[in-house]
């Protein structure tokens, strides 16, 4: 079965905004918990994961990409930055301490913000379809 562009497209969005994505197998029914990284009390979600292991013996799991390749993402969108002092300023910061947060803290508040988020986006869509393919699905 073909999983539709706008299923990927809706896990990328809730993996951007720090969920786990349990997609099911068999209905293409998508599923969505906070993943235990982004918080502190899990147990409140723990009993919806449970449900979803439950009911759903055949079933995808979808996490936020792993830092070292979120960082490859800034990494490529910051030498893309047509603006020669913006460029020099986020490829700068990727070097030093905190780099996730210094990227977002001047990506986020420069003219680029929106592209920013557009590239992520796409990168995300990547990743999620190179996930599928090696679970063997069509898209």
């Amino acid at each position: 079965m073909k999983v539709d562009p706008k299923i990927i497209s809706e896990i990328a969005q809730q993996l951007e905004a720090g969920m786990k994505v349990y997609l099911n197998n068999d209905t293409h029914e998508i599923k969505s918990i906070l993943d235990w990284d982004e918080i502190l009390d899990y147990e409140l979600w723990e009993k919806e994961e449970n449900e979803i292991l439950q009911e759903w013996s055949n079933y995808v799991e979808f996490t936020k990409m792993e830092s070292h390749e979120a960082f490859d993402v800034m990494e490529e969108f910051a030498v893309k930055i047509e603006d020669i002092n913006l460029r020099e300023q986020v490829i700068n910061v990727l070097g030093r301490k905190r780099p996730f947060a210094n990227f977002k803290a001047i990506v986020e508040t420069s003219d680029y913000r929106d592209k920013w988020f557009e590239f992520r986006r796409k990168k995300y869509i990547e990743y999620i379809e190179n996930k599928l393919e090696a679970e063997e699905f069509d898209i």
